[in-house]
This record gives C-alpha cells, structure tokens and sequence, in this order.
C-alpha cells in the first residue's frame, strides 16, 4: 500500500492505534497502513477488530488485532510489548479511544461519575503514553497522536463539565510530553476534532435530529468532518513531512472555534 506517486510516507514503521475497531479509529489504521506502516489494532471489540485487520490485509497491508481495554492498565503495556515482540518496535501511536460520561449539571455531578469521566477520558491517555514513549524511545525516535476535541480549546455548557475538563487536559498532558520527550526526538501533538461521522455521532443524528442540525449549521463549513479527514491528519502527523511538529493542537473543525 502507498500513495498516489508509488512512496510510503511511513514505510516499515510500527503504528499503534487505539480504538480502532470503527469511526476515526479504524480509518486511521487502515490510512497509516496505506503509508506503508505495519499496524496494531487495539479496542475492546474483538470481532470488529478482526474485521479491521482482515480488510487491512487484503487491500496488502500489514496488521495485527489484540484486544486491549485502556482502563486496564496491563492490557495497554501488552499492546505496546506485542507490537515490540511482532515487529521490532514502535514508531507511532495514535492515542484514539476514550470512554464517554453521561452530561449532568455541575451541582448534581456525582463526585464518582466526575472521577470516571476524568479517567477514562484523560488518565488513560497519560497511561498509553508512559508504556507507549519508552517504546518511541527505544527507537530514538517517534511520534504520539492524542485525539482530544474542539471542548478541548473552549468551554461548553450543556452539563459538560468533565468532559471539557478531561479534554482540556489531555492538551495539556499532550504539550508536557512534548517539551519531556523532544530531546530525544520523540514528538507529541494532539489533534483537537469536531464532529465527525461515526457510530455515535449518527446515534446522536437518531435520537436528537433537531440538535443535530443546529451544530451542523453552526460549523462555518457546514458539514460534518468524515472519519478520513482526520485519518490524514494523523498520518501526516505521525511521519518525517511533520518532523518539526511537537506540542501542537491541531484543529479539525470546519472552522467552528474560528467563531
């Protein structure tokens, strides 16, 4: 697999790609194997995670599925431990899969869904990436992607409050291990996304359709992002064309935080 000129970007490399059995996840893999990268899928969803690597190998990709849950923290070193013992190594993480909390007003938020949100949502992005980095480091060399959110360069309403708050935090864990890890040429950025089409997003079309198309007209763009849109973010990101790239929150958004 490669571009459209016969070169791979990412030839060789090793990518990791959590939450990649659908959605932005999936599209990722699948565009960094394009680039020429042997891939480790991990999510939670063992089929869909077969499905994933089995079309990646049949358009002449290289990709291996292990299940891996990121609110375990063992389940996340094996990924990283597989990819090593499998390919050699670790070039690229892309750190995708979140849990979500249910939105509440501040005064009614119970303190345990707060600290659930936080750590399905932020603590386990700083997880990944402490097993992930001594992989990257290893290597002398490599590139971390944390997908955060648009809630992650402003503030919303709505009952969102840790949601915002672990996003905000994942922009900031992002930019600390960027300035920790640029000495020894890892980098470290964040891609700061919209709405995108995925699963969840055409659930949410489903059952509130009238708030659905109000966001949708209030995007500059006046469209939803498609999960390859960020997928070619990612991989831009993640090869050497992005080489002075580190601690940057990138914006995906139709323009929406330009307002």
């Amino acid at each position: 697999m490669g571009n459209r000129d016969g070169a791979s970007r990412l030839d060789r490399k090793v990518a990791l790609v959590t939450g990649a059995s659908s959605g932005i996840g999936e599209a990722t893999a699948k565009a960094l194997a394009r680039e020429g990268a042997r891939v480790v899928l991990a999510a939670r969803r063992e089929e869909e995670l077969q499905r994933v690597a089995g079309e990646i190998e049949e358009a002449g990709g290289t990709a291996l599925a292990v299940r891996t849950d990121i609110l375990v923290e063992d389940e996340v070193a094996n990924a990283v431990r597989v990819a090593e013992e499998r390919f050699g190594g670790l070039d690229i993480a892309f750190n995708n899969a979140a849990s979500h909390d249910v939105p509440a007003p501040i005064v009614e938020h119970a303190t345990d869904a707060w600290r659930a949100a936080i750590e399905g949502m932020l603590t386990t992005v700083f997880i990944s990436i402490r097993h992930e980095a001594p992989a990257l480091l290893r290597r002398g060399a490599g590139a971390i992607i944390n997908n955060a959110s648009v809630l992650a360069i402003v503030g919303t309403g709505g009952g969102m409050s840790s949601y915002v708050a672990a996003k905000h935090g994942v922009i900031g864990l992002t930019r600390a291990a960027a300035l920790e890890l640029a000495p020894q040429n890892v980098r470290v950025n964040a891609i700061a996304l919209g709405t995108t089409e995925t699963p969840m997003v055409w659930a949410e079309r489903e059952s509130a359709p009238e708030l659905s198309e109000k966001f949708r007209a209030s995007v500059p763009l006046g469209r939803t992002a498609t999960p390859d849109e960020p997928a070619s973010l990612v991989a831009y990101l993640a090869g050497d064309d992005a080489a002075f790239i580190t601690g940057a929150v990138i914006a995906m958004d139709g323009g929406w935080t330009a307002q």
